[in-house]
């Protein structure tokens, strides 16, 4: 279980790689020191090394890393290591490298139950986790399990703490470049990258005035009769890694032309734009274009500011890669069809139908509540975390911030008193 993930890491020889930004691994070093364990870090850039001054810097070429990573297990008798990302490009050659070594994996990534909540998880996060057959396993074995939820503390906002750690990040690391001239980050890792930023920022307000009724006439005329597709950031490394498509723009079309063919005439298909995207990629063009082709333009709404809770709550389905917006629908029990590979597409809280027949079967689709609950306590006790990378929950009385260990669990089950989350392997 997570409650347990700092403690059983007592008297462990750890390794961190590359943390979230901000200083999220140098207060997690300062917690794991506490129960006694050893850590240590390698930095790849400069962004790395201002938060994290102590330690190792790597400034090889990327061929010279095995070998490095490799010397440094063996010579500090490591057992564990700690990353952020799994499909980051050093991590991913760090996984090759070691894949000899007994170690284990203990991966970060962005919440699956987002605002309030960090995931961390043995072995990997997103298509790589286990969850799934995991929950699968524990759906047969506890199916008259009656749960009480945890108290969540609601973070607040953290978007602007996250953007200005981002902003020292990668100032840091490109004034350090020469420093780590060999070093290829998954993203652009210059000043220049601020520019996006600031062009998103204008475009936000720009959006918000020009689509300021939109969301009041989804919401009081098209209740129900609209599908809602989020779009994901171009760069995200779930669309590369867990999904066929070799783009945003593929996805698109596909999904606009399954639509034109498919989906009942009297709805609308709405594509919203992630935020962090909009400084980046515009589809405007691509979705009129299609949307003349195929007859559709008055039938396609391209969004990008709308209040994302409640498109959610009033539409008749979602559709998406592999977004965590698709974990959110299911928590409000809308129909979701997964195009990708998702921790949470699993039988019976999302359809898994072709996307073909999903348009025409969506309204009569209902989501098992008790299966969704079940699922939502499942991840909470055994990958999420109440807390943020990027910014301190206050009263909390570790470094991190975060919530290591739960409280008020309760888990009530006939003639059984153990933890049943604490059986599934």
């Amino acid at each position: 279980m997570n409650t347990m993930i700092i403690d059983e890491l007592s008297n462990k020889k750890i390794l961190l790689l590359q943390g979230p930004i901000g200083y999220f691994f140098r207060n997690l070093a300062r917690d794991l020191k506490d129960v006694n364990a050893s850590v240590y870090k390698v930095n790849f850039n400069g962004g790395d090394e201002f938060f994290f001054k102590n330690g190792w810097n790597f400034n090889g070429e990327m061929y010279e890393f095995s070998s490095y990573i490799q010397q440094l297990v063996k010579q500090y008798d490591i057992d564990s290591i700690m990353l952020f990302g799994d499909c980051r490009p050093i991590h991913r050659l760090a996984r090759a490298a070691l894949s000899e070594f007994e170690l284990e994996w203990y991966v970060f990534e962005e919440g699956y139950l987002r605002p309030n909540h960090i995931t961390c998880e043995k072995g990997g996060v997103n298509g790589f986790s286990s969850v799934p057959k995991r929950f699968q396993q524990y759906l047969q074995h506890h199916q008259e399990d009656h749960i009480i939820a945890d108290d969540v503390v609601e973070l607040g906002r953290t978007f602007w703490y996250a953007a200005f750690w981002a902003a020292i990040y990668y100032i840091m690391a490109s004034l350090k470049s020469k420093q780590y001239p060999f070093y290829q980050h998954h993203r652009p890792l210059t000043i220049a990258e601020f520019w996006p930023w600031l062009k998103g920022g204008i475009r936000k307000y720009q959006f918000k005035l020009k689509e300021r009724r939109i969301e009041k006439y989804l919401l009081n005329f098209k209740k129900k009769d609209y599908f809602l597709v989020p779009l994901q950031t171009h760069n995200d490394a779930q669309i590369e890694f867990h999904s066929n498509y070799s783009g945003i723009e593929e996805f698109i079309e596909e999904v606009m032309y399954s639509f034109a063919h498919h989906a009942p005439q009297d709805t609308l298909l709405v594509l919203k734009q992630h935020p962090f995207d909009r400084g980046y990629r515009e589809y405007t063009q691509l979705i009129q274009q299609l949307a003349l082709q195929l007859n559709i333009s008055s039938r396609v709404l391209y969004i990008h500011d709308q209040y994302l809770p409640d498109l959610l709550e009033n539409a008749r389905g979602v559709v998406v890669i592999n977004s965590t917006v698709g974990m959110s629908a299911v928590e409000s029990l809308v129909p979701v069809k997964v195009c990708g590979r998702a921790v949470y597409d699993i039988e019976p809280m999302t359809m898994q139908c072709h996307i073909d027949r999903f348009w025409q079967q969506a309204l009569a689709w209902n989501v098992d509540e008790k299966v969704v609950q079940k699922y939502l306590y499942f991840l909470q006790h055994t990958t999420q975390f109440n807390g943020s990378f990027y910014k301190k929950m206050s009263g909390c009385q570790n470094q991190t911030g975060v919530v290591w260990s739960k409280v008020k669990v309760e888990i009530y089950k006939k003639n059984r008193s153990t933890n049943p989350l604490l059986n599934v392997k």
